[in-house]
């Protein structure tokens, strides 16, 4: 499997929790002083729980929360949009020479429950920098690592070790613009085998779906396997983690395993994680399988509860991977493109196989 790098640009690193949970200290160097002291414990610091998360992955809190995991002294992760408040009070305190109160923030969780947050406070002692006062302020989008202290009915709180931004560093543009700020996820128009999705240029319609609703799952996957030019075709049965797998898919120049996970027309509505098994476990096992890409693909509309926990599903810190959605609309993009199904490129619905 492809390995997916990743850093972090770490706001708040809390030292005695990290050495705590790793049992690694931070190693000292006669030759730094001042400043450069603090610079390279936190860069140790940073290494010690990345390394540590890719070694014992601790879960996403979507995935926990999905397969019904989560509990006191879970370490988790949650990569999503932070309400951060409190740290220009503890600034106007320190000025006044008066006690300092402590940060918070919060993140919603209405996709697991109307009204869910998880929750925290943190302590100004283990910013980073100055810079982590103006990034932790407001929303803002951020990553942590944490541990669940607390469940109080729709609350969830936790105490943070980490809270960072994801970057790459292969981006060009300094870790931003690349895979992690988007997810993981990869747009169907961005694999190599479905290049041709692109000669459908029209704006679909709700009535643009209609085709798909008289089309058999398996013919669905037997389209698809020949657009990609994948021989074998499984038989459905009941264990299966994914409908079709193939190491034939090409993206970004390059051949890439994948699994398919493909969901045809006896859910004729838009996609709700009811529809992916209880509690949407066909997720789980669709990320079970050896893949580096893993597609999901559905004859109508997906909601964003469904993306959220494919995202989650894929931002596992000690296995992390791309992720595809195919709505039912591009669908129908693809099966025009590439005359299957009996839908054409010039919107007819007659010939192709």
């Amino acid at each position: 499997m492809v390995a997916i790098q990743y850093d972090l640009t770490c706001w708040y690193l809390n030292a005695r929790r990290i050495v705590e949970l790793t049992g690694v200290v931070p190693q000292g160097n006669s030759q730094l002083s001042g400043q450069m002291v603090r610079l390279n414990e936190l860069r140790q610091l940073k290494g010690i729980a990345i390394e540590w998360m890719r070694q014992n992955n601790p879960h996403p809190l979507e995935m926990l929360l999905a397969e019904g995991k989560l509990a006191v002294g879970t370490f988790f992760t949650h990569h999503s949009n932070f309400f951060f408040s409190g740290l220009s009070k503890i600034a106007d305190a320190k000025r006044r020479n008066m006690p300092a109160p402590s940060a918070s923030a919060y993140s919603k969780l209405d996709e697991w429950r109307t009204g869910a947050r998880l929750q925290f406070d943190f302590n100004a002692e283990h910013l980073t920098s100055n810079s982590s006062w103006s990034e932790l302020a407001g929303q803002k989008r951020a990553f942590i690592l944490g541990v669940v202290t607390d469940l109080t009915g729709e609350e969830i709180k936790c105490s943070p070790y980490v809270i960072a931004n994801i970057v790459d560093p292969s981006s060009a543009l300094q870790g931003f613009g690349g895979l992690w700020q988007f997810h993981l996820e990869v747009h169907v128009s961005q694999v190599d085998s479905f290049a041709k999705v692109e000669l459908v240029k029209e704006r679909l319609t709700k009535k643009s779906l209609t085709p798909l609703s008289k089309i058999p799952e398996a013919d669905i996957k037997s389209a698809f396997a020949d657009i990609i030019n994948e021989p074998v075709i499984p038989k459905d049965w009941g264990g299966e983690s994914s409908d079709l797998f193939s190491s034939r898919v090409n993206l970004d120049g390059q051949r890439i395993s994948t699994a398919f996970l493909l969901k045809g027309p006896a859910k004729f509505h838009p996609m709700t994680p009811a529809d992916l098994g209880k509690n949407g476990d066909q997720i789980g096992r669709l990320f079970d399988e050896p893949a580096d890409l893993l597609v999901l693909q559905h004859c109508h509309e997906v909601t964003s509860a469904v993306r959220k926990q494919m995202r989650a599903y894929a931002q596992q810190m000690g296995n992390p991977r791309r992720f595809c959605i195919i709505d039912g609309y591009d669908t129908v993009r693809l099966l025009r493109a590439y005359n299957k199904c009996g839908l054409a490129l010039d919107g007819s619905e007659a010939g192709g196989t």
